[in-house]
């Protein structure tokens, strides 16, 4: 049985406002560190989001578990729980985009997935500034409000708008993707998975493509396009499942639009 989506929706509503907004371009030095690199940043609002989400969520579903991106990075051990399909799993983004949060920068959000059975069910993506919250439930179309989205393929490579960081691909990959990305309408990264999912979902762009594959990034906004009708499949083609992480990503506005990418960007390296 799905979980209040109103309710969720208020408890990310409420953290954002709590947390997060009082810290936009108000950062203490102090409430900021590096991870794996010095792109790779974690603030307080990441971890007071996170640690307020782990404690409240599993109240709404009793017996499920929390999997957040801050503790995963210390315990990637967590990360295991994800092949026990008999458990029900939030999946926390607290903030992704953080280094856009950190710089000022509008293109940040909060994602909430829940999984059950081992697939996503439900899934959540809440634009901070803008105010505008994103809900998808299987089976159930996505929604903003009550506007429901609904993705917009174009079927040909060079009508595609999309979203790309090539230096995130193996450096084996990357002179033939800088070169092969000029065969679409338009690229660029947004550093914020969590807007190029939006983007998709709206109809304001037809794919993205990632290299590395970690749950909170990608499960909630996967869900969201293919609810809005699009298309998510890893590079060898396989429907993507929340357990996949060994591989990359494709979504898309439609299977044909996925091909297309596949065509233009992984078929003559992979």
């Amino acid at each position: 049985m799905s979980v209040d989506s109103q309710k969720v929706s208020e408890i990310i509503v409420e953290c954002a406002d709590k947390y997060i907004l009082p810290r936009y371009k108000a950062l203490a030095q102090h409430e900021i560190s590096a991870k794996t690199s010095p792109r790779d940043l974690v603030t307080q609002a990441d971890l007071d989001v996170e640690e307020h989400l782990t404690r409240v969520l599993p109240d709404l579903l009793p017996g499920s578990v929390v999997i957040g991106e801050e503790a995963a990075s210390k315990n990637p051990a967590l990360l295991d729980q994800l092949d026990d399909k008999s458990l029900k799993i939030w999946i926390v983004d607290p903030v992704d985009g953080t280094h856009n949060f950190v710089h000022s920068k509008r293109e940040f959000g909060v994602m909430l997935a829940l999984i059950e059975n081992g697939e996503a069910r439900q899934g959540w993506i809440y634009d901070v500034l803008g105010k505008e919250m994103t809900v998808a439930e299987r089976g159930g179309g996505a929604f903003v409000g009550s506007q429901k989205l609904k993705v917009n393929p174009q079927n040909d490579a060079r009508k595609l708008h999309g979203h790309i960081n090539p230096g995130f691909f193996p450096k084996q990959y990357r002179d033939h993707i800088h070169n092969a990305v000029k065969k679409f309408g338009g690229t660029r990264s947004m550093a914020c998975a969590a807007h190029e999912y939006l983007r998709v979902a709206k109809g304001e762009a037809q794919f993205c493509i990632y290299s590395r594959l970690k749950p909170w990034d990608h499960v909630a906004g996967a869900l969201i396009v293919e609810e809005a009708g699009g298309y998510a499949a890893t590079w060898s083609g396989e429907r993507y499942k929340p357990q996949d992480r060994d591989t990359g990503l494709i979504v898309a506005a439609g299977e044909k639009d996925w091909q297309e990418v596949y065509n233009v960007l992984l078929k003559d390296v992979l």
